[in-house]
């Protein structure tokens, strides 16, 4: 078993926490990273690697995914105009917008959104909309439990859009190849730790990918479904990579009625 852990790093909200406290964004992220490692000890939990999305492969190797992708004309040049949930790094779509809004809530935090209007990069995320529903089709075990890949074929059916990939009105981020206007968006960033985290990118760690990769099972929280059912097979079919074979979706932690949410703020300490 391969288990990879690790820290996400980039990002609006980062930078804006940063910020608060009187810090660059690196060494904001710097100092959290022993009590991320002391309470893997704590716990007795071992892990293979703990990959940070700063560490310099990482950006490497997403850098040279980018480029690959321009390439073959899976990315270009466009601007987005809507509404943007900096929380949770995440675009709000037409389909979580009720008509005539003035005002825009996350779908998943309930919180308001800003709406944005600039150049960003595009990846053709609608082009990959009729393998996506061969896959789910081919593979009904590729999502579990089945009430989550029923909502992911509901999306998917629905029209997908092209994703923006990339920022212009923040800098804290892997810096986009070919255009130092722009920073990567988070969730093109950060997707890629699982196959950069065992050897993507690195033509000496070539052997280390193909050993691991396919994952066997991905586990994540069903807040981010959209991300790991829809927008990481697209990025996986683009680079012409095999899927993980079961992606696991979990449910949340409550308390109360209320997920608990490091955005949120309502989590209990893991020390007690």
């Amino acid at each position: 078993v391969f288990f990879l852990t690790g820290t996400d790093e980039h990002g609006q909200k980062i930078a804006e926490a940063a910020k608060k406290a009187g810090k660059e964004p690196k060494e904001f992220v710097d100092s959290f990273i022993p009590a991320y490692k002391d309470m893997w000890k704590m716990y007795n939990i071992d892990y293979s690697k703990f990959i940070r999305t700063t560490d310099e492969y990482h950006v490497h190797a997403v850098q040279k995914w980018i480029i690959q992708l321009i390439k073959q004309g899976d990315i270009y040049k466009g601007e987005y105009i809507g509404w943007y949930c900096t929380p949770c790094e995440t675009y709000v779509t037409e389909k979580d917008i009720t008509e005539g809004a003035t005002e825009v809530s996350c779908p998943t935090c309930h919180r308001p959104t800003n709406k944005l209007s600039e150049e960003c990069y595009f990846f053709k995320l609608s082009k990959y909309q009729d393998r996506l529903l061969e896959l789910y089709q081919n593979h009904p075990d590729f999502i579990a439990p089945k009430e989550r890949l029923a909502e992911v074929v509901s999306f998917v059916k629905d029209g997908l859009k092209d994703l923006s990939i990339s920022r212009t009105t923040i800098s804290w981020g892997i810096s986009f190849p070919g255009d130092d206007k722009h920073v990567t968006y988070v969730w093109a960033d950060a997707l890629n730790n699982y196959i950069t985290g065992i050897g993507y990118g690195s033509q000496d760690q070539e052997k280390e990918l193909h050993r691991w990769w396919p994952a066997n099972m991905q586990i994540l929280g069903k807040d981010i479904v959209r991300f790991h059912a829809v927008y990481w097979p697209a990025f996986l079919m683009a680079t012409g990579l095999a899927m993980p074979k079961t992606l696991l979706v979990h449910g949340w932690i409550k308390v109360g009625d209320q997920k608990m949410s490091k955005s949120l703020g309502n989590v209990v300490d893991p020390k007690s």
